[in-house]
């Protein structure tokens, strides 16, 4: 017997293995086939004889034979839950019956006393809008955006933050969009 080298052993295992994995997607692509759909006969009205002596035994006599007309397509009743009744559980339902509300009246409607929904409203006058003052809404304590403070900067919502000072770049405004700005490491 000869002895294999290892190069012959690598390329009989990669060639077992591809026939393996081509076994295999030919056995999961078989899955995947659509079976074309058998035709069911469907039972199309037939005629039926009934012969009301035996009928393998033929008679002769036709005119006892009745005919009967058998129809394959019968409505068939729907299936209802009946689980409440057939066990001693309760029904559960997941949610309340949903109802509309009734419509409110025209009077409902236009009546400014009350909301449609037939809730009181207070007499509520009309303000005109230009001639409100705003009540003073800076506290004493508490200090104003962009105050500065022992190399801080306030700004509201954020609290005291260091400031960094502005290091922005001028960028060269010459139209090009394909230009490159900065380096690019």
């Amino acid at each position: 017997m000869k002895n294999i080298t290892d190069k012959t052993k690598k390329w009989l295992t990669i060639a077992g293995l591809g026939i393996v994995c081509v076994a295999l997607v030919i056995a999961i692509s078989s899955q995947f086939k659509t079976q074309t759909p058998v035709d069911d006969v469907i039972a199309s009205p037939t005629a039926v004889t009934d012969n009301e002596n035996n009928p393998a035994i033929d008679t002769g006599d036709k005119a006892e034979e009745k005919e009967v007309v058998i129809q394959a397509n019968e409505p068939v009743a729907a299936p209802t839950d009946d689980t409440a009744a057939k066990t001693d559980q309760p029904v559960q339902n997941l949610q309340p019956e949903v109802t509309k509300p009734a419509a409110p009246t025209e009077s409902q409607k236009t009546d400014k006393t009350q909301k449609p929904n037939g809730e009181k409203v207070d007499n509520v006058k009309a303000v005109d809008h230009d001639s409100v003052k705003k009540p003073n809404t800076t506290q004493t304590g508490e200090p104003q955006g962009g105050e500065k403070k022992d190399g801080k900067v306030y700004l509201p919502g954020f609290g005291w933050v260091t400031e960094t000072g502005g290091s922005g770049t001028t960028v060269d405004g010459d139209g090009d969009i394909n230009k490159q700005v900065g380096k690019m490491d």
